[in-house]
């Protein structure tokens, strides 16, 4: 039966319908897409001048506060004769508190400090524009670095505020720095004038921008307010000393700030190295941000560092959505006026439709026996109907075949399971079987060394020597199977204890190794201090010394040397390091270091023997104690090996 011209006149109808509202829909998504974000972009400009106003404000704040300071009557009786500086170095101190400035320092004419911390005082300043305008006779305000030294003299705590560990930041640019021990200072200074019109000295002070988050929540309340957007602050501000966050509010996934991060290549590019505003979004730390940035000049012109302010490009993101949801339905009620007289026209090519759709979804629930039975009499819906009936009849024979694969797989799985199940069985069993004839083995190749049994001749010697070296690297071999073992089996649990890390681990690690060093004519140092205590499980800390120092000495160079380093305490956190002269590695293997079964295939290592379990087990005993490891290395001339540990 062929369709009649009403039906034909209703479908092309329903095309011209659908086409206009699709073109329709397009453009007004077009024009909310550019006109909310080019609104967000243009706000977080003249947002980014204003968190310059009140940047601005701040520095003002500070010279006023060392301008009311520079009149006490008795300042030009200190520079001049030295006279009452006991009581003006009080006041000085009491007034520094109560501005709330990290320092206050008068200087005589030669940058000599008179005033300040006992470390600075009769110390010459470091010169920095400020200071020296100042002893030329122009009061001076300004943002500039100053060194961790300088920060030093000042006050420990200050240096400490500055000290700031770089964070490994996506989409930064790649940097082999580690810290950040600068401090980014606004600072005023305020020369102290003779009767004669002579500049005696000045009076400087000013507040470390590092973690000085006052500034930057002070700057986002101004100018975002607190609003924050699912779990997000919705505004950011941060200031960078170059390219490093020293002060922000920009939260990491954990919730704290995020400290130590790094601006992206595309900011670093536009706006410090050519000196211009970035202006566009831009990923910041862990999300996308509408965001400006402006480079922080000193007092010299010399940029020095970054102010940025930004917007959640997601809330933007979700209103425009949002909007677009709104003129969507809008259109779709237009559209559906248009389409429900379509339809009710063409009643007989619908209905057919609908019982196709409606056993469709029979199929989809799994009723496999749903066919298309009426059709209305379409020729193009008969087709149609016949195919699916085919189709169906496939699909539900095809399931059948798939049932029986599924049992198949389930079965596989489960024999699988039990063959990985005896093999970790069998792993710990010939451990732990070996581990009592061997420690046999050992002490009797330890007591014919001795000569407990008789004297030996050299040979004999040569002869224990190597079997005492094999013995020591099939101990240690068998101390990894039986961590693989419980690492596989979920069953590596700590017993921790304190021990003194030198004389409990590292040093009967170094004497069990040092024969074997001394056969390669390797020398192993170690600056581990002996008072360094840790809360560990002392054997299998005793087995990631035995696993690194054995990489050092298998993989390092003849007559090398072999460094154990430690870096002292941070936050509470333990940094140690396996240092060996050698060969190395390439950069690009350095993630495979650390898995299973994992060995070198450098030439110069064909011939080394080894299980491949070393570093992989650990590495889990590091993660284990709550601690971290990771190795650096320059192809050809060394490799390094460091981990931390919690105190």
């Amino acid at each position: 039966m062929r369709l009649s011209f009403r039906t034909t006149q209703l479908i092309v109808y329903t095309i011209v319908v659908a086409l206009t509202g699709a073109l329709t829909i397009y453009a007004g998504f077009s024009f909310i897409s550019e006109t909310v974000v080019k609104e967000a972009k243009l706000r977080v400009q003249m947002d980014l001048n204003s968190a310059w106003s009140a940047y601005h404000e701040q520095e003002m704040e500070v010279q006023v506060a060392v301008c009311g300071a520079s009149q006490h009557e008795n300042l030009r009786k200190v520079v001049v004769r030295g006279a009452d500086v006991g009581r003006v170095a009080n006041w000085l101190e009491n007034l520094r508190a109560r501005k709330g400035l990290d320092f206050l320092i008068l200087i005589d004419s030669n940058g000599i400090a008179l005033t300040g911390p006992r470390t600075l005082v009769g110390r010459a300043v470091g010169e920095d524009p400020v200071v020296t305008k100042a002893l030329e006779g122009e009061t001076n305000t300004g943002t500039v670095l100053v060194s961790h030294e300088e920060l030093m003299l000042e006050s420990k705590e200050l240096a400490q505020r500055a000290y700031i560990a770089l964070v490994r930041t996506e989409r930064a640019r790649p940097t082999d720095r580690h810290v950040e021990k600068r401090g980014m200072v606004i600072k005023a200074a305020v020369p102290v004038i003779g009767e004669d019109d002579a500049v005696l000295g000045c009076l400087y002070g000013g507040i470390l921008l590092n973690r000085s988050y006052n500034l930057v929540d002070g700057i986002r309340n101004g100018v975002f307010g607190d609003e924050v957007y699912e779990g997000k602050p919705l505004g950011t501000v941060t200031i960078f000393l170059w390219d490093v966050r020293i002060a922000t509010n920009v939260i990491e996934v954990d919730t704290t700030r995020a400290i130590g991060t790094r601006v992206s290549d595309e900011v670093y590019e536009k706006v410090l190295e050519r000196g211009e505003r970035f202006g566009d979004r831009a990923f910041v730390v862990n999300d996308w941000y509408l965001s400006a940035y402006d480079p922080i000049l000193n007092p010299s012109g010399d940029i020095i560092g970054i102010l940025y302010v930004g917007l959640l490009e997601k809330k933007y993101l979700d209103f425009k959505s949002s909007l677009a949801m709104d003129f969507l339905w809008v259109s779709f009620l237009a559209l559906l006026c248009a389409f429900c007289l379509a339809f009710i026209l063409s009643g007989n090519l619908r209905r057919p439709i609908l019982r196709l759709v409606r056993v469709t979804r029979e199929l989809s629930a799994g009723k496999l026996d749903a066919r298309v039975s009426s059709t209305g009499g379409i020729r193009e819906m008969e087709e149609l109907a016949n195919s699916f009936n085919s189709m169906a009849s496939s699909l539900e024979t095809h399931s059948r075949e798939l049932e029986k694969t599924s049992q198949a797989l389930k079965q596989a799985y489960t024999e699988s399971d039990e063959k990985n199940r005896a093999y970790l069985e069998m792993l710990g069993f010939v451990t732990h079987e070996l581990k009592s004839p061997l420690a046999s083995i050992v002490f009797a190749i330890g007591s014919l060394r001795e000569g407990m049994l008789g004297p030996l001749t050299e040979t004999q010697q040569s002869t224990l020597k190597a079997a005492a070296s094999s013995a020591d690297y099939l101990n240690s071999t068998i101390a990894n199977y039986l961590s693989l073992s419980r690492i596989e089996d979920g069953e590596l649990k700590l017993k921790l204890s304190r021990v003194m890390l030198f004389d409990a681990i590292i040093n009967p690690v170094i004497n069990r190794l040092s024969e074997v060093a001394a056969d390669h004519k390797m020398r192993i140092s170690c600056n581990v201090p002996a008072d360094v205590e840790v809360n560990v499980d002392h054997d299998l800390m005793t087995s990631v010394f035995q696993n690194l120092l054995s990489n050092a000495i298998k993989y390092g160079s003849e007559g090398g040397e072999i460094v154990i380093g430690y870096s002292g305490q941070l936050n509470g956190i333990h940094k140690i390091n396996v240092f060996n002269e050698g060969a190395g590695f390439e950069p690009e293997i350095t993630d495979n270091l650390f898995t299973k079964f994992s060995r070198f295939h450098a030439e110069s290592y064909d011939t080394k023997s080894g299980t491949g379990l070393g570093l992989f087990v650990t590495k889990k005993i590091i993660e284990k104690h709550g601690g971290q490891i990771w190795a650096e290395t320059e192809p050809g001339k060394w490799a390094n090996f460091i981990f931390t540990l919690p105190k």
